[in-house]
């Protein structure tokens, strides 16, 4: 049977969001942003979906373009009639100078603003509702002011970017606090979050199907946020099942690869391991390589020149965390002033009382061992 309702969930997308560490791929970045874009409109056109929500987020209020907000006009007026829902959050507040405000969009975008407002789809037997960000800092939770559904409609969607109480959210602050059963109680089919950036969803305690979610980024802005980067498509049927299906759109992915050098003694050994470790990665990706463990202490990695060999990547990192394979047992048996370094470090280590303490001693004696294999070098 075909789904009653249809639509495409974004969230979080920060064009023109700085990404100071690109440098001088941050052109080409933005690019990819505008791309993904442009394939998330795609989606929309092929699904034939009935809504396009967009949880905030979208264009940065301070630095983002006119330019990138004329590439929007025009992106969204090219999947007309099909509605264009956008909720602002913290990084594009609905204030009176931003170009949502500012520009003249088409008739099927419709903006959220501070005041909850709800839209009608009669056609769709469908109401839309929403909030909008008034500013970058909220602390309230806006749902406690929702003034509740609108009668005579089958179905009722919401959008909305705000952080769901204990959904963890990384490093993400706590802005337009919510809490799952807020979310219940607005008596909604579904409600499009955005502000945290990794996917998760939320199930309806009775209805044992998502009641909310968020999509995560559809591309990537740092490197925490690694791997396959989607939008959801979600289909509600008849009898009111909603199926959410997850539809990969990003241009690169972000991959975190840890390298352990093990008895690796040379350049040029060090760069052969690294060309069989990358072996299935797309050149196209943004690759973070990071080296663990224990090396020759004669031997250093060159970082730069890692840098310029493998420079074919769209974006690669090397971080050295290696620590030269010193022989502890020998220093602290002749007894010298390294040896009771260690020695007074290994005591420290066995009498610790939580796990906290010991962590910090071992990377203090990680540091000690680097700083004698530099001597002994």
């Amino acid at each position: 049977m075909k789904a009653l309702l249809t639509f495409i969930h974004t969230a979080d997308v920060h064009l023109d969001a700085p990404m100071q560490a690109l440098s001088e791929q941050y052109a080409l970045r933005q690019d990819d942003f505008r791309r993904t874009m442009r394939r998330i409109r795609d989606l929309v056109v092929d699904k034939q979906a009935d809504f396009w929500l967009i949880a905030g987020d979208l264009l940065e209020y301070r630095g983002g373009s006119r330019a990138t907000a004329l590439f929007l006009r025009d992106l969204f007026a090219s999947v007309a009639p099909v509605p264009v829902c956008i909720a602002p959050g913290n990084h594009d507040p609905w204030r009176e100078d931003s170009y949502y405000q500012s520009l003249g969009w088409s008739g099927n975008v419709f903006w959220f603003t501070p005041e909850w407002g709800a839209f009608e789809f009669p056609e769709k037997s469908c109401v839309v509702y929403g909030w909008g960000f008034p500013e970058p800092h909220v602390y309230e939770s806006p749902l406690r002011h929702f003034p509740g559904k609108l009668s005579g409609y089958k179905h009722h969607v919401m959008v909305l970017h705000a952080h769901v109480r204990s959904s963890g959210g990384d490093d993400h602050h706590p802005y337009a606090p919510v809490t799952v059963k807020e979310l219940v109680d607005t008596g909604m089919d579904y409600v499009a979050l955005g502000h945290i950036h990794k996917p998760m969803q939320f199930v309806h305690p009775l209805k044992k199907q998502p009641i909310a979610a968020y999509p995560g980024t559809p591309e990537a802005l740092t490197v925490k946020e690694e791997g396959e980067r989607c939008v959801l498509y979600g289909e509600l049927d008849h009898a009111g099942r909603l199926t959410l299906t997850p539809v990969s759109v990003e241009q690169r992915r972000v991959s975190k690869i840890e390298i352990k050098l093990g008895g690796v003694e040379t350049t040029e050994a060090l760069v052969e391991l690294v060309e069989q470790e990358l072996a299935g990665e797309s050149a196209e990706n943004m690759v973070y390589v990071t080296f663990s463990g224990e090396r020759a202490a004669h031997f250093t990695p060159s970082l730069p020149v890692l840098q310029q060999r493998f420079r074919h990547f769209f974006l690669i990192r090397f971080t050295d965390q290696t620590w030269p394979d010193v022989d502890e047992e020998k220093l602290i048996a002749e007894g010298g002033v390294l040896g009771r370094w260690l020695a007074k470090l290994a005591d420290a280590e066995a009498i610790a009382t939580d796990e906290a303490q010991r962590q910090m001693i071992r990377l203090a004696r990680r540091e000690a061992v680097e700083r004698i294999g530099g001597s002994s070098v």
